[in-house]
C-alpha cells in the first residue's frame, strides 16, 4: 500500500512538472491577462488573453499554437509540422510575439477577417483541411473561428 502511495505521488509531480514546460518566464511587457479588470488598455501588446489555433493539413501535419496570460501566469507553445518547428515557453513567446503584435482584430472584427489575418501572420498554406481558432479577449468575451476544406 505504501509503495502504491510513492508511486502515484511521484507519478503526480511529474505529471505537473509537464504541464509546466510551456510557462513563460519573461512575459512580453503589457501583454493582457484574462483577470485584468474588464478594461482594455491601449498600450496592451496584444488584443486577447488566450489564443489556441489549430490547423490541420493531410499526413497528420498541424500547425498549432496555444497561448494563454492568465492571473497565474503565462503559457505558450508553438507546432509547426510542415516547417518542422516545435517551440515552448519563452522561445515559443519570441516566435509569436511579432506574429501577436501584427494582428489587429478585437471582438467586434468580421469572422473572415479575423481568420484571413491570421493564415497571413501564420502563413497558412492554402491546402489545410481545417482551420480552427479559439480567442478571449481582455473583457472576458470568447469567440472561435474556423473554416473547413473541401476536397
Amino acid at each position: 500500500m505504501k509503495l502504491k502511495l510513492i508511486i502515484s505521488a511521484s507519478l503526480s509531480v511529474l505529471l505537473l512538472t509537464a504541464c509546466n514546460d510551456d510557462k513563460v518566464e519573461n512575459p512580453p511587457e503589457n501583454a493582457p491577462d484574462e483577470n485584468q479588470n474588464n478594461e482594455t488598455s491601449n498600450e496592451a501588446a496584444f488584443n486577447f488573453t488566450n489564443f489556441d489555433l489549430e490547423v490541420e493539413y493531410k499526413d497528420n501535419k498541424t500547425i498549432d499554437v496555444d497561448y494563454e496570460n492568465e492571473k497565474n501566469g503565462m503559457e505558450a507553445a508553438y507546432l509547426d509540422d510542415l516547417a518542422d518547428e516545435k517551440l515552448t515557453s519563452d522561445e515559443a513567446m519570441e516566435k509569436l510575439t511579432p506574429i501577436f503584435e501584427g494582428l489587429s482584430f478585437d471582438q467586434n472584427t468580421e469572422n473572415q477577417e479575423v481568420i484571413n489575418q491570421v493564415k497571413d501572420a501564420f502563413s497558412v498554406d492554402d491546402n489545410y483541411q481545417t482551420f480552427e481558432l479559439e480567442v478571449k479577449f481582455p473583457d472576458g468575451t470568447e469567440k472561435e473561428y474556423s473554416e473547413t476544406k473541401t476536397q
